[in-house]
């Protein structure tokens, strides 16, 4: 039927640990807005490099393809193991704390050579860019941000219009 997609793909969210949950919620909410499905994991690139494997091994091998977000504050290790271990698409989306993450957000800017993960830092512009992906080959996913991006449009125009009126 052409309004009911299979599963035709799916975006990983790996947290460094619980406490990136509440941005890693924001991911998963936006995912859904998309029609996107999400699965959260907890795994440490630098704690547990193995397991971090082990993870991205059991999502390459079942056939969906698979967009993998990358939730990491500090020495972000978690993207760039990742993109460096998989030819499925990497997005750092670390969260940034008042305290160093304008210090720590440097570890997913600067990738060593050969690395190809992308950094967002909204929760849900990292969402967005990985539906954008699925949206190539996913008439559905494509349909929504279409008019998610119409919305925003609309309500720039209507704003725009109420201020002219206040204006003259």
């Amino acid at each position: 039927m052409l309004l009911e997609s299979p599963a035709s793909g799916r975006v990983v969210v790996l947290m460094g640990s619980t406490s990136d949950m509440a941005h890693c919620e924001k991911i998963r909410k936006a995912c859904g807005s998309y029609g996107v499905p999400c699965v959260l994991r907890v795994t440490s690139a630098h704690k547990g490099p193995d397991e971090t494997l082990r993870i991205k091994a059991q999502y390459e091998g079942d056939g969906v393809p698979t967009v993998f977000v990358a939730v990491a504050g500090r020495s972000n290790g978690l993207g760039p193991v990742m993109s460096g271990n998989t030819a499925y698409p990497v997005i750092n989306c670390p969260p940034i704390t008042p305290d160093w993450g304008a210090q720590d957000v440097w570890s997913s800017l600067r990738m060593p050579s050969g690395l190809g993960c992308s950094t967002v830092l909204s929760p849900d512009a990292a969402a967005q860019f990985a539906a954008q992906i699925f949206g190539l080959g996913n008439h559905l996913v494509w349909s929504k941000l279409r008019a998610s991006m119409l919305n925003t449009w609309v309500a720039l125009k209507i704003a725009d219009q109420k201020l002219q009126s206040c204006s003259l």
